[in-house]
């Protein structure tokens, strides 16, 4: 029954969506994508040589997230999660791998970039919007 009524709750929605299906809409997929790649790439890369510097300056051999230190791989892919999609992929993320130590601080770090952003947000607009 709760499947079904999520469907339903989808389904309405999403049903308005169908009349914004015009032109605008399609005409801006490709700068929005273009965007995004560039966004995604530049926050992987980011990542790419903060690790590769913190392993040419430390040496961890552990494959425990808790030994390893501020850059091990296993934070710094709860981290990026918690950046992009919100403390929920994040400790998704977390849970499924088997990090518990990292379920905790994921939700933290997703609701402070939440509660950061916001304030930043309105912040920027009120010095844009004169």
């Amino acid at each position: 029954l709760g499947t079904t009524l999520l469907y339903m709750f989808f389904a309405t929605a999403g049903a308005p969506g169908i009349s914004l299906a015009s032109s605008t809409i399609r005409n801006s997929f490709i700068p929005l994508s273009l965007y995004l790649s560039i966004l995604y790439s530049v926050h992987g890369f980011i990542l790419w040589l903060g690790r590769f510097i913190w392993n040419k300056t430390n040496k961890s051999d552990t494959a425990n997230p808790d030994q390893q230190g501020m850059m091990a791989p296993q934070r710094l892919l709860v981290a990026s999660s918690a950046a992009i999609g919100g403390p929920a992929t994040a400790a998704a993320l977390a849970q499924a791998n088997g990090w518990k130590s990292l379920v905790v601080p994921s939700l933290l770090v997703g609701n402070l970039g939440y509660a950061m952003a916001t304030f930043l947000g309105i912040a920027f607009y009120s010095l844009t919007a004169r």
